[in-house]
C-alpha cells in the first residue's frame, strides 16, 4: 500500500466515525473526526481519560 493509499483509507475511517493510530516523532497518535463527538469519546475511552481534562486537537 502507498502512503497516499494509507492516507486516504484513514480519511475514511474518520469519516465513518472511526479511530486511527498513526507514528509521530516520538510515540503513536491517536486520531479522529474532532467534530464527531462519538469519535472523540471513543479516543477519551482508549486514553482512559476523564471528561474534565482538555485534549489537544490539531
Amino acid at each position: 500500500m502507498t502512503v497516499n493509499e494509507d492516507i486516504k483509507q484513514a480519511c475514511a475511517v474518520m469519516e465513518r466515525g472511526g479511530v486511527i493510530l498513526y507514528p509521530t516523532d516520538t510515540v503513536w497518535g491517536i486520531g479522529c473526526d474532532a467534530t464527531n463527538e462519538e469519535a472523540v469519546r471513543r479516543v477519551y475511552d482508549i486514553k482512559h481519560r476523564a471528561d474534565s481534562k482538555a485534549m489537544l486537537v490539531l
